[in-house]
């Protein structure tokens, strides 16, 4: 009974991390482009490369968090980091998250984010779109 449980544990907690690796290492289909520059605000263009670059796998499709941190309310809180330390995530730390995301983690992350290979314009776009996100 015990090696039972212990296999639906391994299913449960491997399957969401496979897929959050899988969804954000993203695809070249045309549905997963990155927006146009100019295309919308930088807000709009942040939220739509959350979806199609895989960051709402694990962060929510609307900023509310789940295997990763939420967004929502994010820039200008405070937060703990698993060091014990606080920092304020205001948009520099909220881009060195996205750009080195072993710098300074949330504490209670479920899973290590990968790191990006967003141009710093894509950056920047996600970051307005977080910022968005309010309280």
């Amino acid at each position: 009974m015990t090696r039972g449980r212990s296999g639906l544990q391994v299913l449960a907690l491997g399957v969401p991390l496979l897929l959050c690796v899988v969804v954000a290492c993203g695809d070249d289909s045309p549905s997963s482009s990155p927006p146009e520059p100019g295309a919308g605000s930088a807000a709009e263009r942040g939220q739509q490369l959350a979806r199609t670059r895989g960051c709402a796998a694990c962060h929510g499709v609307d900023g509310q968090g789940g295997l990763g941190p939420a967004w929502t309310g994010l820039v200008g809180s405070t937060v703990e980091l698993t060091d014990g330390s606080t920092v304020v995530a205001d948009e520099a730390y909220v881009t060195e998250s996205i750009t080195e995301p072993t710098a300074k983690v949330v504490d209670g992350s479920s899973i290590a984010m990968p790191k990006t290979d967003l141009s710093d314009a894509e950056v920047a776009d996600l970051v307005a779109y977080i910022g968005s996100l309010g309280p």
